[in-house]
């Protein structure tokens, strides 16, 4: 069993807002989980899109458009990416994004909507941990998870909002664009 470990967010002026409001019981889920995607992009800058609207996620994205069997979708994306020598951040979390398009059948807008929520999860498990039970945030591990779970709900619902993603690697980089830009607060 292989073990993981989150680091923080940096301790720089982009995460400022998203960590004061991160698991506090004051303020709505949606406003912190825009607070966390305004500090990702102000952050990474043009990086932060481009990470998301590799083609290699287009390829992921068209599979899941076209696949019913997760292990014969998983490994047809993984020889894509052993074939284009890609790794990273957003291809890994599009493999995670992908099986559970294909378990639950929900095709190529199912992928979109968990790849985002995936990265959400991912950078609110950051910090989130650091703030149960200080005074005005969540209280308990278990209200935590229910946090976790709110955002990437909260995330879903603006990317289906973004309306169906495209499949070719020009389409996708534009529907990654106009997604962040709702993750943000921006229409």
């Amino acid at each position: 069993m292989g073990t993981s470990k989150n680091f923080a967010s940096p301790d720089t002026p982009p995460w400022k807002f998203a960590l004061a409001v991160l698991g506090r019981l004051d303020v709505p889920p949606e406003r912190q989980n825009r607070e966390i995607w305004r500090s990702v992009e102000a952050e990474r800058g043009p990086s932060a899109v481009n990470e998301f609207s590799h083609p290699a996620l287009a390829t992921a994205c068209r599979i899941a458009s076209k696949s019913f069997d997760v292990q014969t979708s998983l490994n047809s994306y993984d020889e894509h990416l052993a074939e284009h020598r890609k790794s990273g951040f957003a291809v890994e979390i599009g493999r995670r994004a992908l099986a559970r398009a294909i378990f639950s059948k929900q095709g190529s807008e199912g992928f979109a909507r968990e790849l985002f929520a995936e990265a959400t999860s991912y950078y609110a498990s950051r910090d989130l941990p650091s703030f149960v039970g200080s005074s005005g945030r969540v209280k308990t591990t278990s209200a935590a998870i229910a946090l976790k779970t709110n955002l990437k709900e909260v995330t879903r619902t603006i990317v289906q909002s973004a309306g169906p993603p495209s499949v070719d690697p020009e389409g996708w980089g534009k529907f990654v664009g106009n997604v962040v830009r709702r993750l943000r607060g921006a229409r």
